[in-house]
């Protein structure tokens, strides 16, 4: 996995008491019991933990934690941070 999936798993494991074996690339908000509130909660929470926004309304808009990840680390490589 990548550095990027594994902040990602940290960060759902140590915010929101997820087992970090839940999280997969294929796992939906629903998959891991992350409500729509919580959701804001982790955009949030990867904005002070990285640095980096991703809206409420991008994070509506997303399936999987597959697709946190990858637009987490489109926004890094944006920001000049590498993954």
């Amino acid at each position: 996995m990548t550095d990027t999936f594994d902040a990602v798993v940290e960060l759902l494991s140590s915010r929101f008491d997820i087992e970090p074996e839940n999280v997969t690339m294929t796992a939906t908000f629903d998959d891991i019991d992350l409500d729509s509130l919580s959701q804001i909660e982790l955009g949030t929470a990867i904005k002070k933990k990285f640095g980096v926004e991703i809206s409420d309304d991008d994070l509506a808009a997303m399936s999987t934690i597959g697709d946190v990840v990858d637009s987490l680390a489109d926004k890094l490589a944006g920001a000049g941070v590498t993954s």
